[in-house]
């Protein structure tokens, strides 16, 4: 064999190992759809009337100002595809999510179970009473555990907006986790001219090197989360993003100058760094390799969450829910400040939103994947990942009775990820009967119920899950009348971008199609 043969043969074993070695793609779910951008009716024939939500009842209609239409519009529900509303519920700590038979997803207090009822207890609609067989799974709350420590951004007070003078080029060297690299400066490319801007609650980039960041409180445990958006702004997922986010940072001014840990995300994949100020010189060196995901086919936003405990030196990724990437630290733990960090590293724009930083207990949030069987028997899955199987009698004061096969065991709630019952008594999906509504919920969840009235904030409505029940305004990002109807576009239920821009052009010119008129009704 000759030397150029060895050498071939040795640079493909490499290869092979190489490739060998990487670590395997993680596919993410999909979010559901981000919350609406303007209020406004959209009527079953394509038609969209923004303006402003005024009050519903099943006489009057759906009653809507709108702009330049003096008086406000009564508008017959029959001819309601869906009503939409902007803003964002508020964040609420260590609420069980709780998973009906219906396909409905509810969030609350989960306080009370026996073998006839489930009593969950929310902000939005107080005390509900479920029967326990329409519920299929729950996933409860930790109690005492997850204080949150911060919820924003509400305002642009307290955070510092700047432009990374490195962001084309890091300044210090960056490699894997070993000996020490003498410190030194890599050559700067482009200098960046972007900036984060405050609005409507989240932060917008304008280019690339944009920066903001703020002190907050890190736990010793924690969970950082927040949304990312990278859509365009006509609403198409722009081609890249690259944002770095950096932790425990005591340089709110850079992304590299300074004691932190640094988290690189894009589309394809993330890692995380550590850098430290050594002798006035930064050098960064990575914890592990790269982790490959792919969010090329999840639309334009995702939900990340870092979880950290300082202690053990390790870190967490999940994207939507599902983990991707474990990270330790073998050396001292590198964050010397409490600074949290945005960095947008691509001339493609981004949101950043929903950010919320909570204590973590060091386990795995379950998901309901995990309950997509039809077991025949309840299945607690317990914070170690164990499984018990059995009959829950009752959930009472923070812990779950269960009797099993050798005995009735009570297990504190904060130690169980996830509550599925037994499908012997499920009440099965139906068609939704004629006059009931659909209505997702800001944050998290839908509820199916007829809708009595809708003035003064507050709901009056009827369900066949919880009876009846008022429920705040407040938490309600859309509600889809007439669901059995055909929609617009062969019933894709909504227009098309350019069909879109055109209704929104002839509004603005004050050519609007009259919505259906109500219909009195017949004296029986």
């Amino acid at each position: 064999m000759t030397r150029y043969t060895c050498f071939l043969a040795a640079a493909w074993l490499l290869a092979f190992a190489t490739q060998a070695a990487r670590p395997p793609m993680v596919t993410v779910p999909k979010l559901a759809k981000a919350g609406p951008s303007v209020e406004a009716v959209h009527m079953l024939n394509g038609d969209v009337i923004s303006g402003r939500f005024v009050k519903f009842d099943p006489e009057a209609g759906l009653i809507w100002e709108a702009a330049n239409i003096k008086p406000a519009l009564q508008i017959n529900p029959a001819g309601i595809d869906r009503v939409t509303f902007k803003g964002q519920a508020p964040a609420k700590a260590s609420q069980s999510r709780i998973l009906l038979h219906s396909g409905n997803e509810l969030t609350g207090q989960l306080e009370f179970a026996d073998a006839a009822k489930v009593m969950v207890n929310s902000w939005y609609a107080g005390r509900l009473e479920f029967k326990r067989s329409a519920i299929k799974a729950v996933i409860p709350g930790k109690g005492g555990s997850g204080r949150v420590t911060f919820n924003g951004p509400t305002a642009s007070d307290d955070w510092v907006f700047g432009t990374a003078k490195n962001a084309g080029g890091k300044k210090g060297f960056l490699i894997p986790q070993g000996p020490r690299p003498i410190p030194g400066n890599l050559p700067k490319k482009n200098v960046p001219s972007g900036k984060f801007q405050f609005k409507a609650n989240s932060f917008e980039s304008t280019g690339s090197g944009a920066m903001v960041g703020r002190k907050v409180e890190f736990p010793d445990k924690s969970i950082t989360e927040f949304d990312l958006d990278w859509a365009t702004p006509t609403g198409r997922a722009s081609a890249y993003f690259n944002v770095n986010v950096n932790f425990f940072s005591d340089n709110l001014k850079s992304g590299s100058n300074g004691n932190s840990y640094s988290l690189k995300l894009s589309q394809t994949g993330a890692n995380l760094s550590r850098h430290e100020m050594q002798d006035g010189e930064p050098v960064s060196g990575r914890l592990g390799s790269n982790a490959r995901v792919n969010l090329t086919g999840i639309g334009s936003r995702a939900r990340f969450s870092f979880r950290v405990d300082q202690k053990k030196r390790t870190f967490m990724l999940l994207i939507n829910g599902q983990k991707i990437a474990n990270w330790k630290d073998k050396e001292r733990f590198a964050g010397k400040g409490s600074g949290l960090v945005f960095t947008s590293r691509s001339t493609y724009p981004i949101r950043i939103s929903n950010i919320s930083i909570r204590e973590w207990d060091g386990t795995l949030p379950a998901s309901f994947k995990d309950a997509l069987g039809s077991p025949k028997e309840d299945l607690l899955r317990l914070a170690n990942d164990d499984i018990m199987s059995g009959s829950v009698i009752g959930i009472q004061k923070n812990a779950i009775k269960i009797k099993t096969s050798f005995a009735e065991v009570d297990i504190p709630l904060d130690r169980v990820g996830l509550i599925q019952f037994a499908n012997k008594n499920a009440v099965a999906k139906e068609k939704l009967p004629k006059g009931m509504v659909s209505a997702r919920l800001k944050g998290h969840g839908s509820l199916t119920f007829r809708l009595k009235s809708w003035q003064d904030g507050k709901l009056e409505v009827e369900s066949p899950d919880f009876g009846a029940a008022t429920l705040d305004g407040s938490i309600v990002e859309s509600i889809t009348f007439n669901p059995s109807k055909k929609r617009a576009l062969g019933g894709k239920g909504s227009l098309s971008k350019k069909e879109l821009k055109r209704k929104l052009r002839e509004k603005e010119k004050g050519i609007i199609v009259p919505p259906p008129p109500i219909v009195p009704k017949k004296n029986k």
